[in-house]
C-alpha cells in the first residue's frame, strides 16, 4: 500500500512518455518528409543498403529513433519514481552514459555517410585523371575510414580500443605510402605534361622579351 502511490505515478509517466514520444517522432518524421531529405540522401549508396535492410525509409528510421529516445527517458524517470534505490543507481548509470550513446550514433551515421561522399569524390577524380586502379584506391580509402568512423564510435562508447590503435597504426601508414605511390604513378604523366607546359611559357616569355 505504501508503494502504490508511486507505482500509480510510474503508470502515468510511462503514459505520458509513449504519447510524447509518438508526437513528437510523428512531428520529426513529417518535418524530414516536407523537406525531403530522404530524396537527397537517396544518392547515397550505403544508405541505401541499410534502408533496404530495414525496410523503412530515413524519415521513418530517424522519426521511430526519436520515439525511442523519448520512451527511453520517460522508462527511467519511471524506474526513479518507484524509489528502488538498485533500480535507482542503475537509472543514474543509464543517464550518464546516455549522452555517450548519442554520440556514438550520430558519429557512427553522419560518419558513414561522410565516408562515402569522400570515396564517391575520390573515384570520380581518379577516373577524371585516368589513374589506373581508381576502384582499388576507392575500395582503400573506404576501408580505412570506416575502421576510423568505428573506432571514433567506440571511444565515444567507452568501449577499450588500444589494441586497435595499436594495429590500425601501421596498417595506416603502409596504405597511405602504397595509396601515394599509386597517386604518383597515376599523375606522372599529368605533372609531365604541365612542366614542359610551364618550361615553354617561360622560354617564349624570354624570347619575347628580348
Amino acid at each position: 500500500m505504501e508503494a502504490l502511490p508511486n507505482i500509480i505515478a510510474a503508470i502515468i509517466i510511462l503514459i505520458i512518455g509513449y504519447i510524447v514520444g509518438k508526437l513528437v517522432g510523428g512531428a520529426v518524421r513529417k518535418v524530414l518528409e516536407k523537406a525531403k531529405v530522404g530524396e537527397k540522401l537517396s544518392k547515397n549508396a550505403l544508405i541505401n543498403r541499410m534502408l533496404a535492410i530495414l525496410h523503412t525509409t530515413f524519415e521513418r528510421l530517424i522519426g521511430a529513433l526519436v520515439s525511442i529516445f523519448f520512451y527511453v527517458i520517460f522508462i527511467l524517470v519511471a524506474i526513479d519514481v518507484l524509489q528502488v534505490e538498485m533500480l535507482s543507481n542503475f537509472v543514474n548509470l543509464v543517464l550518464i552514459y546516455l549522452p555517450n550513446l548519442i554520440a556514438g550514433i550520430l558519429v557512427l551515421i553522419i560518419g558513414l555517410v561522410a565516408v562515402e561522399w569522400i570515396v564517391a569524390f575520390i573515384r570520380n577524380t581518379t577516373k577524371e585523371y585516368k589513374i589506373g586502379g581508381a576502384d582499388l584506391i576507392a575500395t582503400f580509402f573506404r576501408l580505412i575510414l570506416i575502421l576510423v568512423v568505428i573506432v571514433i564510435t567506440l571511444d565515444q562508447w567507452k568501449i577499450e580500443t588500444s589494441i586497435v590503435y595499436t594495429f590500425l597504426q601501421p596498417l595506416a601508414w603502409g596504405i597511405a605510402a602504397a595509396i601515394a605511390v599509386a597517386f604518383g604513378w597515376g599523375f606522372k604523366d599529368i605533372v609531365g605534361e604541365w612542366g614542359k607546359k610551364i618550361t615553354a611559357e617561360w622560354i617564349n616569355e624570354k624570347k619575347f622579351k628580348k
